[in-house]
């Protein structure tokens, strides 16, 4: 028997086990939860005449649990890897004391080899908001028979797995693809058959097992690509791990299977806990899978570490949905300020340089300039909205400047500045001349524009903002 999947708030209780030889198994209970991820809470007696608790005093008071534990449960066991202690509370009388760990990583089975080795695994299976809209495959295809009045008759089912896409990654090999499954539900009133077409992230080494956060590291990357590309926090749901120390058996221990278990991470835990978004609520990606392809996936890959200060600022904001505007303005500015730095020089930037040196308007102009966007007439030039965005960073950034500048014009850059970085990652791909052409034309900048109009200004050549019904400055 086997535990398929922890439901979050779920505790199961069962017997753990350190690997130790002649140690006493201990009563613990496995506890899934938002606050704390999977935590591990060990009972035990603190007065204990007779020795039997003596090894777990020693985990809690040292602060030195095993790295490696077992939980076996009347489902099937659980691995616990990468253990720390949390906390324990010691009852000095014949009260039950209660000690408490947290997993790096806890896999839903047992694993086979020595008991101390560090988790490595195969492969890894993992799902993430916004996986199947994206890559728009499916495994799923339906054939309906009617009759002569246009009546369904007949419906049939094909599921068929298409070609995975497939790209690289240093050492590693990445894939997406769609997975289908069935299952089959009958109670004493209901039967139903449920099909199920998801689209799944993989990954494997070249040199074989790797740790999970190699694995992670590599399909995070993938993770960040869609938070910019739908602008909005794309959530690890699932993990599932492959490996050969991992299997299945006969009751006569002959291995028969190995099998994808579930894998639960400290990492992205708390990712399972947040809502889940509908289509209307994950919006329209800039870019789809088909238009960026493997090619695109590898020239992302390739190029993260080197532009990781530009990514993961703006990654972190654009996940957060009620992020203050004043928050979108520091994070986005300091995305373009290291993407400035590493675009280098552009023709014109001179004009944005204070006392004779690059400036963080130059910075911005960098990108601005790259990315050659299609203003209107709300803008009057790169030179001066890179100005703009300086300023009303500088003004939200350093208190000697006095109040906050104008709500109205932070959120004018907040937004625009959002866009920028979003666009700046399409550039990554190395797609851009072709992913960025509507923009460049000014097609794709309606929403912009009308925001701009519904504040009524526009941003002049010296960064400043002027009243569109007059020549005011604000």
């Amino acid at each position: 028997m086997a535990i398929e999947k922890l439901i979050p708030g779920e505790r199961l209780t069962g017997h753990l086990v350190d690997g130790v030889p002649d140690t006493p198994y201990q009563a613990a209970i496995l506890d899934l939860s938002e606050q704390h991820g999977v935590r591990v809470e060990v009972p035990y007696v603190g007065h204990d005449e007779s020795g039997q608790f003596k090894h777990v005093k020693d985990w809690f008071r040292n602060e030195a649990t095993p790295k490696n534990l077992v939980l076996h449960t009347a489902d099937g066991p659980v691995s616990f890897f990468g253990n720390r202690w949390t906390a324990h509370s010691e009852n000095t009388g014949r009260n039950v004391s209660l000690g408490k760990l947290s997993p790096a990583e806890t896999v839903l089975s047992s694993r086979d080899g020595d008991f101390a080795d560090e988790l490595t695994v195969q492969t890894v299976r993992s799902r993430l908001d916004g996986l199947n809209e994206w890559t728009r495959l499916t495994a799923t295809d339906d054939e309906r028979e009617t009759d002569d009045e246009h009546r369904v008759q007949a419906v049939t089912y094909k599921l068929r797995s298409p070609d995975e896409v497939r790209w690289r990654d240093g050492h590693a090999t990445l894939s997406l693809r769609a997975e289908w499954t069935v299952a089959e539900h009958t109670d004493g009133y209901n039967r139903a058959v449920e099909l199920l077409d998801n689209v799944i992230l993989e990954s494997q080494f070249d040199d074989g097992p790797r740790t999970f956060f190699d694995h992670f590291a590599a399909q995070r990357k993938i993770a960040s690509l869609l938070q910019f590309l739908y602008g909005q926090q794309i959530s690890f749901r699932e993990h599932k791990v492959q490996d050969e120390r991992f299997t299945s058996r006969l009751m006569g221990g002959k291995v028969y299977a190995y099998p994808f278990v579930e894998l639960i991470s400290e990492r992205t835990v708390r990712e399972r806990f947040t809502p889940i978004p509908s289509r209307k609520e994950l919006g329209r990606a800039i870019a789809h899978l088909q238009q960026i392809g493997p090619e695109g996936l590898e020239a992302w890959s390739e190029r993260y570490d080197t532009w990781t200060r530009f990514i993961l600022p703006s990654a972190g904001v654009l996940s957060r949905k009620r992020a203050y505007i004043e928050d979108r303005v520091i994070s986005t500015t300091i995305s373009m300020e290291a993407a400035g730095s590493i675009i280098g020089e552009r023709p014109g930037e001179r004009e944005t340089y204070g006392r004779g040196r690059p400036s963080t308007a130059t910075n911005i102009y960098r990108c601005l300039d790259l990315l050659q966007i299609g203003w209107g007439s709300y803008v009057e030039s790169n030179v001066g909205l890179a100005r703009a965005i300086a300023n009303n960073y500088n003004d939200v950034k350093h208190a000697d400047r006095g109040e906050f500048p104008n709500s109205e014009h932070t959120y004018l850059i907040s937004v625009t500045n959002s866009l920028l970085v979003r666009l700046l990652a399409l550039h990554l791909t190395g797609k851009g001349d072709e992913l960025l052409a509507p923009y460049r034309s000014g097609d794709e900048l309606w929403d912009l524009q009308q925001r701009y109009d519904n504040v009524g200004v526009l941003v002049t050549n010296a960064g400043r903002w002027r009243d569109v019904a007059g020549d005011n400055h604000a």
